[in-house]
């Protein structure tokens, strides 16, 4: 059963690094296009380009 399960796994596993991101807050980006309409894309403290209001500190929580 597990070997059934493991290209979607993996598809699952890279989903973050393939782009996929529907421009909520915190999700990456790479312009200000990439992000919801009242998000704009921001350079956060480790060097990641994320979506966030650019007002005050925003705290994302990440796992890549």
């Amino acid at each position: 059963m597990f070997r059934r399960r493991w290209p979607l796994i993996l598809v699952l596993a890279l989903m973050p690094w393939m782009g996929c991101s529907n421009g909520g807050e915190c999700d990456r980006c790479d312009s200000d296009d990439d992000c919801n309409s009242d998000l704009i894309c921001v350079t956060f403290n480790d060097g990641s380009r994320r979506c966030g209001s650019g007002e005050g500190a925003t705290q994302c929580r990440t796992f890549n």
